[in-house]
C-alpha cells in the first residue's frame, strides 16, 4: 500500500476534525491545535480528491496538501512544533524516498516478469535497465554536493570497498 504525506490546516470544530483524521490517516495523525485551530501532518492511502470529498462531505474548513519532497518544506522556530508535526527538521536532501521507490518498481517488474516466465505467458521481452556502477569520483563528487548521508547503500558499499582494498 502506497502511503502519501499530507499537512492540513483545520478550523472551527477541532475535535471533530481530529475523529475524521482518525478515518483517514494511516496509523495516526501528527498535530498541534489551539483554539479552533489545527495543524496536522499524517500519511494516507487516500488521494488527494477522496481526503477532499471526505472533508467536504463533513462540511470541514480546512487547507490540504500533500507534502512532496520537491514542493514542501518547512522550518518552524518553535522546536516542539517541528518536532510534533514532522518529526524534526525537514532536510529533503535525506530523502532518499525516491530511490527507494525505484528499487521497488525494478522489484516489482522482476516478480512479475518471474510469475509470467512460470506460468509461460510472457508475451514480449522484459528488460529491467541495470544502473551504472558509479565511481569512487563519481561518489566523491556526490558527496561534495549533497553530504555522505544522501549515498544509497551501494555507493557506500563501493566507497567501503575501495576503502578496505587501500
Amino acid at each position: 500500500m502506497f502511503l502519501r504525506s499530507y499537512c492540513l490546516t483545520g478550523f472551527g470544530d477541532i475535535e471533530e476534525l481530529k475523529k475524521d483524521l482518525s478515518f483517514i490517516s494511516e496509523p495516526t495523525a501528527n498535530f498541534v491545535s489551539g483554539n479552533d485551530v489545527i495543524i496536522t501532518t499524517f500519511r494516507s492511502a487516500l488521494v488527494l480528491s477522496e481526503i477532499e470529498e471526505f472533508l467536504n462531505m463533513n462540511e470541514r474548513d480546512y487547507i490540504i496538501f500533500e507534502m512532496l519532497p520537491a514542493t514542501f518544506s518547512a522550518n518552524l522556530n518553535n522546536e516542539e512544533f517541528q518536532h510534533a508535526l514532522f518529526g524534526g527538521k525537514i532536510d529533503h536532501y535525506s530523502d532518499n524516498s525516491f530511490q527507494h521507490i525505484s528499487e521497488g518498481i525494478k522489484e516489482f517488474i522482476k516478480t512479475i516478469k518471474e510469475e509470467m516466465e512460470e506460468e509461460g505467458s510472457l508475451p514480449f521481452k522484459f528488460k529491467v535497465d541495470q544502473e551504472d556502477t558509479p565511481t569512487v569520483d563519481d561518489i566523491l563528487d556526490k558527496i561534495s554536493k549533497v553530504g555522505i548521508k544522501n549515498l544509497t547503500n551501494k555507493e557506500k558499499e563501493i566507497l567501503n570497498n575501495y576503502s578496505n582494498d587501500k
